[in-house]
């Protein structure tokens, strides 16, 4: 009886399984338009395939929580997970995403093809630019300086800022007393990732290196120093509340005209183009990163999709990767509002025309030139740590050299672990 009744689940399992597309995919993804585009390349896909896909959208804070939680279980919950790349270290160095140079081997092809940016393959690859392919680049971000250059020439900055010394020059004269509640600069320095991306491009450009050679913490030098001194001069001139202030209240505040400088996401240009969410329609300026004292370099912050080594459908996800990063469909999400990471893209003349696509050219040299954030596989909780000091650094509540040693002796100890 006992062997007749295992027979006969096996078989009702196998009815089910036979029931049950073994192509369908299950995808993770950011809220915001990142997300987006990729759910909408889903249904595409769906569509002309026939396999099913489920996308899983979660706010930035959470989506690597459960996306890590999932490759640590070995749930295999997630066969796709578009990563923000400094999470990528994390999940290669584990273990817990498929090497895709096989999958390539079966296309007849040693990895991604040459119209992808060389930077936005350095990151799919770990280590980085040298080691295996294990993802694929989707979504072309690198940080822009916005600006508005009426408001710049009325200060005697006709060219716009060359360098920071310029930007504080210029924002504090617009800024005056901060009665007109006008305000030359604002910038994300809310805790964690929104501080650390807004000040990792001010830190680069003088010189300044989170860890060395030897991945030792290299905070309490000179040029860290004089980075976050720079960063907290310009807080000075900012709307009051920086401290709490992310992407959105950033970009609102220029699409408003209440700020006239700041770093941000290219997916703001759109915004700032736009009329029923803009008062500045056609009044912003983007340009590369100002220099310190070494020349600026803008934080690369792409998505991009990797394999769960758990996933059962290893093919498929493979399959659908390369169909939605292909020049055809990276267009199309340039269309829905994800900067591009092919040339063909960037220089496609029916898109640079149009006056929401004119940033292309600038975007695609700062991703040329960019820096990506520091490859370590504790980077989530090492940004985290610095973000908190930084925040309260511009906060007024630590100066300048606390926030660095504070934040050297808290990185240590998350690496020490």
């Amino acid at each position: 009886m006992k062997r007749l009744l295992s027979l006969v689940g096996t078989l009702v399992l196998s009815a089910g399984l036979a029931g049950t597309a073994l192509a369908d995919l299950t995808v993770a993804v950011p809220n915001g338009s990142e997300g987006d585009g990729l759910r909408a390349a889903a249904v595409d896909y769906s569509k002309l395939k026939g396999v099913k896909i489920e996308i899983v959208q979660a706010p930035y804070s959470n989506l690597f929580e459960r996306a890590a939680t999932a490759a640590s279980t070995r749930s295999g919950v997630f066969d796709i997970v578009l990563m923000d790349d400094p999470w990528i270290p994390f999940f290669a160095e584990n273990g817990f995403l498929v090497e895709l140079g096989p999958f390539f081997k079966g296309i007849g092809t040693d990895g991604p093809d040459n119209d992808f940016l060389s930077k936005s393959v350095a990151l799919c690859r770990n280590p980085y630019n040298t080691g295996p392919y294990i993802c694929l680049p989707y979504v072309g971000n690198a940080q822009l300086f916005f600006y508005d250059p009426e408001q710049y020439a009325s200060v005697g900055f006709p060219d716009g800022p060359r360098t920071w010394d310029d930007v504080l020059t210029a924002s504090t004269e617009l800024t005056g007393d901060g009665s007109s509640r006008k305000y030359g600069y604002t910038m994300r320095a809310a805790e964690g990732n929104p501080v650390v991306a807004d000040f990792m491009p001010i830190f680069w450009s003088f010189g300044a290196t989170l860890f060395d050679a030897d991945r030792k913490v290299s905070l309490q030098t000179p040029e860290a120093l004089q980075a976050v001194k720079m960063f907290l001069a310009l807080a000075k001139v900012a709307p009051p509340g920086v401290e709490s202030f992310g992407a959105d209240e950033v970009g609102t505040a220029i699409a408003q005209g209440s700020a006239y400088s700041a770093i941000n996401w290219p997916n703001w240009v759109a915004t700032f183009e736009d009329p029923a969410q803009s008062r500045v329609v056609g009044k912003i300026a983007n340009v590369k990163m100002p220099d310190g004292t070494s020349a600026g370099s803008s934080e690369i912050g792409h998505w991009t999709m990797g394999i769960s080594i758990d996933s059962k459908n290893k093919q498929e996800a493979f399959d659908f990767m390369v169909w939605a990063t292909s020049a055809e469909q990276v267009k199309i999400s340039a269309l829905r509002g994800n900067p591009p990471v092919r040339f063909s893209v960037f220089t496609d003349t029916e898109l640079t025309s149009q006056e929401q696509y004119r940033h292309y050219p600038t975007l695609m040299q700062a991703i040329n030139f960019s820096t990506p954030r520091p490859r370590h596989p504790q980077w989530p909780e090492i940004e985290n740590a610095f973000g908190r000091e930084l925040s309260a650094a511009v906060a007024g509540r630590i100066s300048a050299e606390e926030a660095l040693d504070r934040s050297q002796k808290a990185i240590e100890a998350i690496i020490a672990r």
